[in-house]
């Protein structure tokens, strides 16, 4: 009745056709490819399935008439973790009945994902909306329920959640790496802007030292509201651009010329109703030609072409055509609204075949991936792309945030729950309370967002513009950390943000800790409320240097919003702050918490180009070895790897929109910062000079010109 197929070490395919039409398949989200050797951990009789886990793993199959219910028992202290997206009530889901369909607002991005502490893992090849009773309606069982699509999924088994991750990533495909610069803050502007305002702005930011890469335009760019089409044309109201220019133009008499020098990325607000579906179909309406029948006597053109109810698709032509246009002007990022892609479309027939039931949960991800790979084609550069629409695999195209919710406590749920389905890229609208900068600052990527207000930093008295441009400065000078992080997650799927739930998995005390989570492997960020469960160990206070251990009420130094931990024994890098990512070669810093032996391995790419998944890339490994009381040592192995850049697009310097890519730079001197009480350093035998900052002290690591060479530093406190 059913087929399995093992498609990787503890991946495996069950379906009763494997050529099934299941959409997140057909259509290449999903990946399906590869072939395992069957250790007979799976076993498949009739509608009844076993796999050996941490447990015994078993599963049944009913089918309805539209869809089928798949039952699973449930161990004692069993603990589910999944579903996206869906509702922002928890991150431990047992108990929980979830509803797998996108609702605006209420659910973004569900995904029918579902991980067991007990080792095991399932996806849902399925798009129709599911209902996924886990441990609700009977505390022993989970009841998944499709209201639609053929048996279709996949089972996964691993000892950990991050292991589990790993594999289902594998599956639901990694989390993309954005280019180097997404990493920055992005600021949207408020729709009321204009050119002169929108330079005035950029200007503003770094003239009063606010780091920013980006900056966003809302619908008000376009000269018709909420254009949804794909005649799209700039305002000539708000954006003027000389009539005797061509409409691609990014030349010195445009806007984009001083925005390029200044340094800033534009992103681009989108609206979308387009039927994609024809695309992935491969199978668009042509337009006919002209037949009237040899009877006719009235030669009547309206009687001739197929009447097509939808005015918005031009079939025959792919969404981001129209769009190459305005990446040629200088556009790097888009922001896909919810409109119109989160709301039903009861009435809709989807590429002339599908309905709406099929097509609705799937549509953000079509988009986002017809977005990605147009720019790729085009340009072959990456593209800051970030939509508030989500589903089963679409953090392998694109950044998310969490919609039109603002950014408060029940944002950091939802990013929380992408973090457990592998989806790394997220964050939220930056709250302009103390609180809230603090949240936004620190998360995988950050958005300050003036749409329909006037929140802008400068405005908002010395107080906050203190804070917003302090905390800028801190992000920036986290950029190798976060890219480093970045590049890991695309590797294995572990997500930039964590929750303490996936980092100590046998910590069940922690599902219930909604108020923190790790930034990568070695920062802790408590937010909101600062009754703050810290994980075993010590922690120093990143803002002060106080240290902290176990579960401790926390007040927030002046200036700051939150709290920022810094584990001991971890080493990791940063960079001294610039006004943006790609403004110059980067002076970094390697920070050092002594406590026990670490490592961090500092990735490098070219920041823009996809060449890093050939292997172009550096990675350059720091280990902290032989940790006691009086001191460590430290080494610095050589450099590996390397990236060549690439040409810009041809134009000339005052039209590169599609700019330039610099190569693989030699090595800098690096200064290293250790927390602690040193007394003495010393390099190759000798003791150097360090210098004393209060709770830290620092030296410079000579790198530049060490060919190859490994650096032995001890370090004696």
């Amino acid at each position: 009745m059913y087929n399995f197929k093992v498609l990787n070490e503890g991946v495996y395919r069950v379906f009763k056709d494997e050529e099934n039409n299941n959409l997140l398949t057909k259509y290449g989200i999903l990946n399906t490819s590869g072939e395992y050797e069957d250790n007979g951990d799976l076993i498949l009789i009739e509608n009844k399935i076993t796999l050996n886990t941490k447990k015994l793993f078993e599963l049944s199959v009913e089918e309805k008439k539209k869809g089928y219910i798949l039952t699973i028992p449930l161990a004692d202290g069993e603990r589910l973790f999944g579903g996206g997206d869906c509702n922002r009530d928890n991150i431990m889901r047992r108990g929980s009945l979830l509803e797998i369909n996108i609702r605006n607002v209420v659910g973004y991005g569900p995904m029918g994902i579902v991980l067991s502490t007990c080792g095991w893992a399932l996806v849902l090849n399925c798009t129709f909306k599911t209902l996924m009773d886990l441990g609700n309606t009977k505390d022993d069982e989970i009841r998944i329920e499709t209201f639609g699509g053929e048996v279709d999924f996949f089972l996964f088994k691993s000892n950990s959640l991050k292991g589990l991750i790993q594999k289902v990533t594998s599956v639901t495909g990694r989390p993309t790496l954005m280019p180097k610069f997404a990493y920055g803050l992005t600021l949207v502007e408020n729709e009321q802007i204009d050119t002169r305002g929108l330079l005035w702005d950029i200007k503003t930011l770094r003239d009063k030292g606010i780091a920013c890469d980006t900056i966003g335009l809302e619908p008000s760019w376009m000269s018709e509201y909420y254009d949804y089409s794909v005649n799209k044309k700039w305002s000539k109201e708000r954006f003027y651009l000389p009539k005797w220019q061509k409409e691609n133009s990014s030349g010195s008499y445009t806007f984009f010329y001083p925005m390029r020098k200044m340094g800033m990325k534009l992103s681009l607000w989108l609206c979308e109703d387009y039927d994609l579906i024809y695309k992935e179909e491969n199978d668009a309406l042509k337009e006919e030609e002209a037949s009237y029948g040899i009877d006719a006597e009235i030669l009547d053109a309206n009687f001739v072409k197929p009447r097509l109810m939808d005015k918005i698709t031009k079939h025959g032509e792919a969404w981001f055509e129209h769009l190459k246009k305005f990446v040629d002007n200088g556009a790097s990022a888009f922001k896909l609204d919810g409109a119109n892609q989160v709301i039903p479309h009861p009435d809709r027939l989807w590429g002339g075949k599908y309905l709406d039931e099929e097509i609705h949960n799937l549509y953000p991800v079509i988009l986002a991936k017809q977005m990605e790979r147009g720019f790729a084609e085009y340009t072959d550069r990456r593209l800051l792309l970030y939509s508030a629409g989500a589903f089963t695999g679409v953090g392998q195209y694109t950044a998310t945030w969490a919609g039109d919710t603002g950014g408060g406590p029940r944002t950091a749920v939802s990013l929380m729950n992408y973090a457990m389905c592998g989806h790394s890229n997220t964050s939220c609208d930056i709250d302009v309370s103390p609180c809230g900068i603090h949240y936004g600052f620190l998360l995988p990527w950050s958005q300050y967002f003036c749409w329909s207000n006037w929140l802008y930093p400068w405005f908002l008295g010395d107080e906050t513009e203190n804070m917003v441009r302090e905390y800028s400065l801190l992000r920036s000078s986290l950029i190798p950390y976060i890219y480093t992080m970045a590049h890991k997650a695309y590797e294995t799927g572990l997500s930039i943000l964590r929750p303490l739930s996936l980092m100590y998995e046998d910590k069940p005390e922690y599902d219930n800790v909604l108020n923190a989570y790790m930034l990568g492997d070695s920062l802790y960020v408590g937010v909101f409320d600062m009754s703050l469960t810290l994980p075993e160990g010590k922690w120093v206070d990143y803002f002060t240097g106080e240290v902290y251990q176990g579960n401790i009420d926390y007040t927030p130094p002046e200036g700051k919003g939150g709290a920022l931990f810094a584990k001991q024994g971890s080493i990791f890098v940063t960079m001294l702050p610039q006004k943006y990512v790609l403004e110059k070669s980067h002076d970094y810093v390697l920070k050092v918490y002594p406590g026990e032996d670490c490592s961090f391995d500092l990735y490098e790419d070219d920041g823009l180009s996809f060449d890093y998944r050939e292997g172009n890339y550096t990675l350059t490994p720091f280990r902290v070895e032989n940790s006691n009381d009086d001191g460590f040592e430290l080494a610095i192995l050589p450099r590996v790897g390397g990236f060549s850049g690439k040409p810009d697009n041809g134009h000339d310097i005052k039209n590169n929109s599609i700019p330039y890519i610099p190569p693989m730079e030699e090595e800098r001197d690096m200064t290293v910062s250790v927390f602690g009480e040193v007394r003495s350093v010393s390099f190759e035998g000798a003791e150097i000079p360090f210098k004393k900052d209060g709770k830290y002290s620092s030296f410079v690591a000579p790198l530049k010109g060490r060919e190859n060479k490994e650096l032995n530093f001890k370090i004696e406190m």
